[in-house]
């Protein structure tokens, strides 16, 4: 494969790879803490897409502001859920599969809503508004400053949520919660305090991913479901427990989407509609050869670390 074909694809992957870890860190954060795997998140992503895109059409380009909305979006979106829909059903004892049912629900009214307002204002792919520059040009590789705002910031708040789970007293709550929910409540822990938390920092979290991939690419209302597949396949590859894991797990899932899936094509003329197939061929192989995934070549694992 030549040169500037394969640092494109690499370059490619690590920006994908950042969005799945962002969006695959509150997948785990929601099963760790929430006990919930929880197929809405897709729509946080979208919710929170959206918002940037509108915050960057109608109020500001400042991509720190567009970032900022997309946040407080999607973690409110978050929030709401699961007050009017996950809350209720923990209460009432239901079932780990009548709450994935659920969450299914919940996505889907959401993505119709969606759908609804998109259709209405004709918002069908369309683009954030951020300053675009060029910082490197050689076909088939350009480097924009896209770049510089998708990894950073993706690896900037990996770095503050990893410092609240281990240094802050809520993330010492979140943690207890995830290890022993009884306990956690014996001792005094406010539940649904430390619940409320944990569903605005993955709602928030999610929202921030949405709109770094509308800046990378454009916004729809259905690229939040399109992702779910690879974020789940870089959550399983962590052992739906490992933070550590469920980076790694995400920059391995990106790099077989983009540099293995470009070998493949370059070298055995496979058609790149084969890729959406990897997230589940990855699934498939992780859950019949290595269940518990990544978890057990790190000593620390997100709910047992400290």
């Amino acid at each position: 494969m030549p040169e500037a074909l394969l640092v494109d694809s690499l370059i490619r992957s690590l920006q994908t790879g950042s969005l799945y870890a962002l969006m695959a860190l509150g997948i785990t954060l929601t099963m760790t803490v929430i006990k919930l795997p929880n197929f809405a998140h897709a729509e946080y992503v979208t919710v929170g897409a959206y918002a940037a895109l509108l915050v960057s059409w109608t109020v500001s380009s400042n991509p720190l502001v567009v970032l900022s909305v997309a946040f407080i979006a999607a973690a409110l979106t978050a929030l709401l859920s699961s007050l009017l829909v996950f809350r209720p059903l923990e209460q009432q004892r239901s079932s780990t599969y009548s709450l994935l049912l659920a969450s299914f629900a919940v996505g889907l009214i959401i993505r119709y809503i969606i759908f609804l307002l998109v259709d209405r204002f004709d918002l069908f792919d369309k683009r954030i508004q951020v300053p675009l520059e060029i910082l490197y040009r050689s076909p088939p590789l350009i480097l924009t400053n896209i770049f510089l705002w998708v990894v950073p910031t993706s690896i900037i708040l990996v770095i503050v949520l990893s410092l609240i789970l281990n240094y802050t007293p809520i993330g010492r709550e979140m943690r207890a919660l995830a290890n022993n929910f009884d306990l956690a409540r014996v001792i005094g822990i406010r539940v649904g305090r430390v619940k409320n938390l944990t569903w605005l920092l993955v709602g928030g979290l999610a929202g921030v991913a949405g709109a770094l991939w509308g800046i990378y690419s454009s916004v729809s209302p259905l690229m939040g479901w399109i992702a779910i597949l690879s974020v789940f396949a870089a959550a399983i590859l962590g052992g739906l427990s490992s933070f550590t894991g469920t980076i790694l797990g995400a920059y391995v899932v990106s790099l077989s989407e983009n540099t293995l899936m470009q070998a493949l094509n370059f070298y055995f003329g496979l058609d790149f509609s084969f890729k959406p197939a990897i997230p589940f061929i990855i699934i498939i192989v992780v859950l019949l050869l290595r269940p518990q995934g990544f978890t057990q070549l790190f000593n620390r694992r997100l709910s047992l670390e400290r």
